[in-house]
């Protein structure tokens, strides 16, 4: 079932490449993020309704869950301080709604927006690995001061391109496709035989069970 604490967990791992959940009962032992961190951004999704309704003829109607935004006051209890927290964005101020404002579209802004670091290197992370198969970051969900990108300056650069285009993926796919580092050999040289990590060589990968389906049947 689905909650604001889910939602709230599931959309920092999905666009902001973090595992928060460790600061829902304390501070978060290999990061920065408070129990306030956390439950700012819980808050965004505080006024979110999910309703069950029966879709299709009578005999066979099926239930569905329909969401919409409920208006109200957005705010989540923090337990430990018995505080009910605005919504705020990580490292941000905590923003001030009215009852007919829905938090979601003000953290889709914030997402979106120049203040916020970890959406475009989140974007470009992920992208990375599936054209590589392996993020500069690894995992590419765990983006933490205490796991750093094998090569910031790259995931640094790549990411003010993404964020200066709007966030144009083809933009993106074209410079990570016309790079040098994507034309690479995957034939090792005796210096970079070990490599797995700095994409001094292309990693062969295994082919997707679609694209392994359609050679073999080539072939055959």
């Amino acid at each position: 079932v689905s909650t604001p604490i889910t939602e709230a967990e599931d959309v920092a791992q999905l666009f902001l490449g973090m595992r928060i959940q460790c600061a829902h009962c304390h501070h978060h032992p290999f990061e920065k993020w408070t129990q306030d961190d956390y439950f700012g951004l819980t808050a965004f999704f505080t006024r979110v309704k999910r309703t069950q309704v029966k879709v299709g003829p009578k005999q066979q109607a099926q239930r569905r869950m329909t969401i919409s935004f409920d208006p109200g006051v957005a705010q989540s209890l923090n337990p430990r301080t018995k505080v009910n927290v605005k919504p705020t964005p990580l490292e941000g101020e905590p923003l001030e709604l009215t009852n007919d404002q829905d938090p979601r579209a003000a953290f889709a802004t914030w997402l979106t927006g120049p203040e916020n670091p970890y959406f475009a290197r989140t974007l470009v992370n992920r992208y990375w690995k599936h054209f590589f198969g392996r993020g500069i970051v690894d995992p590419v969900d765990d983006l933490r001061t205490s796991n750093p990108a094998s090569n910031e300056p790259l995931l640094q650069a790549i990411s003010e391109h993404l964020a200066k285009n709007d966030y144009d993926l083809k933009s993106l796919m074209r410079l990570i496709l016309r790079s040098e580092t994507y034309r690479r050999s995957s034939t090792p040289l005796p210096e970079n035989e070990g490599d797995q990590k700095y994409y001094s060589r292309y990693y062969p990968r295994r082919l997707m069970a679609e694209v392994l389906q359609d050679a073999i049947t080539s072939v055959t």
